[in-house]
């Protein structure tokens, strides 16, 4: 059960790479102040969170009703991680240039790249950057949910895997709150180039995953035999 829990809890962080997230969040959230930033982060949190929620509950269901076998969705989440972790493997560092200066050296004279007439002023509050981009589809994204109903689509005991999954989300969306809470400090100190290390890094051992998640998908296939 621990080997279970630990190897599903890793992969659902390598999935939602929360590191990965700081550049575009940053990004979106430069106009707004801290204090705003905090409730955008908390929504978007809280947003994903309900959205796994969901899934986490009716994945199964989702697969009998279309009637996809947990083996074919094995192979085909496994196809949509190696292509995750390519990405991550080849993309290139996300130069700070895209991020304002003054989101990350909050005392900078540059104020944002976006222009404050375009923004809505019914969202004062972040509330559509909290949904779009970051709980959907930064944090709840289509390889997180893939991840979701993959587990639950597993074996028999949908209450095992439910019990295994909750923890494993919710301590997965601490760590996404906590990066994006700290991400300022995080491309301060780390810089462009070491998140990209990082990613990197995570993408190499997603790969690896993505491998074994096909493997498995044509065992219980039955294509190929241990």
């Amino acid at each position: 059960m621990l080997r279970d829990f630990l190897r599903l809890l890793f992969t659902i962080l390598l999935v939602m790479e929360p590191i990965g997230m700081i550049p575009m969040f940053l990004t979106h959230t430069a106009r707004y102040d801290a204090k705003t930033k905090k409730g955008i982060i908390f929504k978007a949190v809280l947003i994903a969170g309900m959205v796994l929620l969901v899934f986490m509950l009716a994945g199964k269901l989702l697969l009998r009703f279309f009637g996809i076998a947990p083996g074919a969705f094995y192979i085909s989440g496994g196809i949509l991680f190696f292509v995750i972790a390519f990405g991550m493997i080849y993309s290139r560092p996300r130069v700070s240039r895209n991020v304002p200066s003054a989101a990350i050296f909050p005392g900078s004279p540059e104020k944002s790249i976006h222009d404050p007439g375009d923004e809505d002023a019914d969202d004062k509050a972040g509330v559509s950057v909290a949904l779009f981009p970051l709980a959907i589809p930064l944090i709840a994204g289509p390889g997180l949910l893939t991840v979701i109903i993959m587990f639950v689509s597993h074996g028999e005991s949908w209450l095992y895997a439910v019990g295994l999954l909750l923890p494993a989300i919710i301590i997965n969306l601490f760590a996404a709150y906590a990066t994006l809470r700290f991400s300022t400090l995080l491309l301060k100190y780390l810089g462009s180039m070491g998140i990209s290390i990082v990613e990197k890094i995570m993408g190499l051992i997603l790969a690896g995953f993505a491998v074994q998640f096909i493997y498995d998908g044509l065992l219980s296939l039955g294509i190929i035999h241990p």
